[in-house]
């Protein structure tokens, strides 16, 4: 049985550039879960059809997590592409923004500790 998550691996690699070379599909899948369990718990279940905010959220949670991992968080190569940590850090920065803004749609209020964004 294929995994099914509210967002995919293919959309948290869409948002952190993160490849199968650094990242399985099952570690990603494993990050989703996590993401989507926090959902569940924060906002509410999503039996059918997930709305669309709540798959951009689930991808936002998934690569806050897979940025915060120490080995990427200091900054990262991709082929060619060098991703520094201060980039890491934007990336953080601008995707907590758009989490808070998906949360406050649903009523909720993140807390301002980094570990309710799961952060590892």
């Amino acid at each position: 049985m294929a995994f099914v998550g509210y967002c995919s691996v293919a959309d948290v690699r869409v948002l952190t550039g993160a490849t199968s070379v650094m990242l399985s599909d099952t570690e990603v899948e494993s990050l989703i879960a996590f993401s989507d369990q926090q959902i569940d718990d924060d906002v509410g279940s999503f039996s059918s059809q997930a709305p669309t905010r709540i798959r951009h959220l689930s991808s936002l949670l998934t690569a806050v997590k897979v940025y915060s991992r120490p080995d990427l968080r200091q900054g990262f190569h991709i082929g060619d592409v060098s991703v520094t940590q201060d980039q890491v850090e934007e990336a953080l920065d601008r995707w907590e923004g758009e989490i808070r803004r998906i949360y406050a749609f649903y009523g909720k209020v993140l807390r301002d500790s980094p570990s309710s964004l799961g952060r590892v």
